[in-house]
C-alpha cells in the first residue's frame, strides 16, 4: 500500500508500475509494449539481478532499442547502488534509459519514447 507522510498520500512503486501499465493498455500505440520486470527484492534470490529497471518499453520510435525506466516514488525515493550502476552501463552502451518520479514523470517519458498517444 501507500505511505502518508505529513497527511499526503503516496503510493508504493508497485502502484505505480500497475497504474502505468494499466495506463499503457488503455493508451498504448499499436505495436508497442510497457511490461513489468518481475525482479523486485532481487538481492539472495537465484536467477534475479540486483538493479534492473522497473519497466521495459518497445515502440516503433525506440526502432530497434528496448527503453528501460527505473521507476521511484515521488519523494524519498532513491537510487540504489546496484541501481546507479546498471543505469550507467545502459547509458554507455546507448541504451534508452530514465529515471522517473512518481506517476506524471513516467507518463511523459512514456509519450517521448512513442510507447503511448
Amino acid at each position: 500500500m501507500g505511505a502518508r507522510r505529513r497527511g499526503i498520500f503516496e503510493p508504493s512503486e508497485d502502484q505505480i508500475t500497475a497504474a502505468l501499465v494499466d495506463h499503457w493498455r488503455t493508451f498504448g500505440v499499436p505495436g508497442s509494449l510497457v511490461a513489468s520486470l518481475p525482479n523486485k527484492r532481487a538481492f539472495g534470490q537465484p536467477g534475479l539481478t540486483p538493479g534492473l529497471p522497473d519497466l521495459l518499453v518497445l515502440s516503433m520510435r525506440l526502432g530497434d532499442k528496448a527503453g528501460f525506466i527505473e521507476l521511484k516514488r515521488e519523494r524519498g525515493g532513491r537510487l540504489s547502488d546496484a541501481q546507479i550502476s546498471v543505469g550507467r552501463l545502459m547509458t554507455v552502451l546507448g541504451v534508452p534509459y530514465a529515471v522517473c518520479r512518481g506517476r506524471d514523470e513516467p507518463i511523459v517519458q512514456l509519450r517521448t519514447w512513442g510507447a503511448i498517444q
